[in-house]
């Protein structure tokens, strides 16, 4: 495949002599375009002028310098399938205009970009064909992993080759970028942060069985938590492992039990809960869940050490009005970790948290 630089002289240069005479020079482009997820939907922005060093896209953002974006470059129309007609790439902000902002390539040239690159575009061999969507979601989720493991390439090459179906896939990539906005919350010290490729794999294909949207932003969660400047929060692999364990109610249970439950801080900075009983009609109207089955989740809560193990919660709980779930310390540090908050705990249960809490959808 063709490089970026050999592509853009196919698209771009009107004479032989291009290369040789406008390199670095910007030149006016009509009918191309640049597509990019905002985090929100697919945005097609107009280039203004293009180089073989960058572009000028014309658009309303004003985002900060050095700010890095992934782009999909190609002629105005449907998705292009065949990929020496389009080009993925990623761009640093470089300045801001009155229409527009100007971007410079960033173009890596080692044998680790170059595996991140393969996997990349073996993905999007996948995507649906017309499907432009699919394939920005692929490039902004492989370059926000390059970026976060930039040595897992292999790793997760061997996930999304082997052991995820294309279904499976599409969760994944969600969950990738979820994670990327809710780490983009904390500004330009989210580009030093890392995580470990293997704990990174995991949390992709652990997640990816679920379908539904709120429990995988609560992976997404996990994800943005397990990186660290280091790269080595070796903490996160137990709240992996704990969020694992759970199905769907048990989890809804622990959501109810970490919002409703009084909240005590202490001087240390630890946060605990004030005793919590709750109704079990009620709880079960609220989680979905049905009598016998919110008894084993409750019980199961209890033997995870996630809420508070007493004599009320007892194998007669389904003849009982009320069960005490009291949720623990560890569940506190769960939920919060899964809402993506990586500062202290009485921040988060203060209010004071940017994280926005994910309600329950039954």
């Amino acid at each position: 495949m063709k490089g970026v630089n050999e592509r853009l002289e196919t698209f771009l240069r009107p004479d032989p002599d291009w290369v040789e005479r406008r390199s670095a020079e910007r030149q006016p482009v009509d009918n191309f375009f640049s597509y990019r997820w905002n985090g929100s939907q697919l945005t097609q922005e107009a280039v203004k002028d293009i180089s073989l060093t960058g572009l000028y896209i014309l658009t309303e953002e004003r985002w900060q310098p050095d700010t890095l974006l992934s782009l999909i470059l190609q002629r105005e129309g449907p998705l292009e399938t065949n990929p020496e007609r389009r080009i993925e790439v990623q761009a640093r902000v470089v300045r801001s205009g009155d229409d527009g902002v100007g971007l410079a390539f960033v173009l890596p040239d080692d044998s680790e970009s170059r595996q991140w690159e393969s996997l990349r575009d073996d993905l999007i061999e996948q995507a649906k064909p017309g499907d432009m969507l699919s394939l920005v979601l692929m490039v902004e989720a492989v370059a926000f992993l390059s970026r976060i493991c930039p040595g897992g390439a292999e790793q997760v090459g061997q996930l999304v080759h082997g052991r995820l179906s294309n279904h499976k896939l599409e969760n994944a990539v969600a969950i990738a970028l979820k994670a990327e906005i809710l780490l983009l919350a904390d500004g330009p010290a989210s580009d030093k942060l890392r995580a470990d490729p293997d704990l990174v794999v995991r949390i992709l294909e652990d997640g990816s069985c679920t379908d539904e949207e709120w429990l995988r932003d609560y992976w997404s969660g996990l994800l943005a938590t397990s990186c660290a400047v280091d790269g080595s929060d070796q903490s996160s692999l137990a709240f992996v492992g704990l969020l694992s364990k759970l199905t769907t109610f048990p989890v809804r249970i622990l959501t109810v039990v970490c919002t409703r439950a009084t909240k005590v801080f202490r001087e240390s900075g630890s946060v605990s809960a004030k005793p919590l009983a709750c109704n079990l009609e009620e709880l079960m109207m609220t989680t979905g869940s049905r009598g016998l089955q919110t008894e084993r989740d409750l019980q199961r809560l209890c033997e995870l050490g996630l809420i508070e193990d007493t004599d009320s919660n007892s194998s007669t709980l389904s003849t009982r009005d009320e069960a005490n779930i009291t949720p623990t310390s560890l569940c506190l540090e769960l939920f919060a970790r899964c809402n993506g908050h990586r500062g202290s705990l009485r921040d988060f249960y203060s209010g004071n948290s940017r994280r926005r809490r994910t309600p329950i959808r039954a």
